[in-house]
């Protein structure tokens, strides 16, 4: 099981320096990361690219191409066409794709999801000639605005359906309270390229962000194998954000994913 871990780089914010980064995650034992736009900023692609084969680290996503509406307001701007190169150079197992909220230049829910349906055509054709795969990401419903007008597994799964390089990342922030989450993993594997975990930091009934997977209001070590009992076989990526660690360490957190994996499962 530790060979299919992983740890996306959004945990180190810009207080840690990607092969600071890159090193602790290969002293933990852990092969594969997840990329981020602030990586590539950082490093450039060509040393970003060194640097991962210095320390024998395969690439489970780069983070995130699509926002077919709404805006991405990293400041990072890269454009989709350019993160299916950096995907293809790197061979990233997925290029993750966030399809946009329904905030700024709002549109309506119904041409929106055109909007998403055109965008997921014309990327998966691009992507499919750069032989990269996508990980279509369903949002929380109470991010719709915010982040993703795309909710739903069945939504997601709908739109991947008709392209044989267009799959799904779930990450379990975002599709923990679906009553077909399981399902899904049984009678759609093959369609699900990337699983995310975290759990849950709630105050006074109100999700606040995500936590540490040993901590939380999730019960993962029921949730999680009940995934991986269904045959899938893709990379299980930690991720957590920098604003989610509240003082914790961000490098002991790297150093213990797999022993807190392992209790969990």
């Amino acid at each position: 099981m530790l060979a299919n871990l992983s740890i996306n780089h959004y945990i180190c914010g810009n207080s840690i320096s990607f092969p600071k980064f890159a090193r602790a995650v290969s002293e933990a034992g852990i092969m594969s990361v997840g990329i981020t736009r602030q990586a590539i900023f950082e490093m450039g692609i060509a040393d970003l690219k060194r640097c991962l084969d210095d320390y024998g680290l395969t690439v489970s996503s780069v983070n995130s191409a699509g926002f077919f509406v709404g805006d991405q307001n990293d400041g990072l701007n890269y454009s989709n066409e350019e993160l299916i190169d950096f995907a293809a150079t790197l061979n990233a197992e997925a290029l993750c794709v966030i399809v946009g909220g329904l905030g700024g230049n709002f549109v309506g829910l119904d041409e929106a999801h055109n909007i998403v349906r055109a965008g997921i055509r014309k990327l998966s054709e691009q992507a499919a000639k750069a032989g990269v795969i996508l990980g279509l990401e369903p949002i929380f419903p109470g991010d719709i605005f915010s982040k993703g007008c795309v909710n739903t597994l069945s939504q997601a799964l709908e739109l991947v359906e008709p392209f044989y390089n267009a799959k799904l990342t779930v990450d379990l922030y975002h599709s923990w309270w679906e009553a077909n989450l399981q399902e899904c993993f049984k009678k759609h594997t093959e369609k699900i390229v990337l699983l995310q975990i975290c759990n849950l930091k709630v105050e006074d009934g109100v999700v606040i962000g995500r936590d540490l997977i040993l901590k939380g209001m999730l019960n993962l070590s029921s949730l999680v194998p009940s995934l991986l009992t269904n045959k899938f076989n893709g990379k299980i990526e930690l991720e957590l954000f920098e604003r989610d660690l509240r003082g914790c360490d961000p490098l002991d957190i790297i150093k213990r994913f797999p022993l807190d994996f392992d209790a969990l499962v």
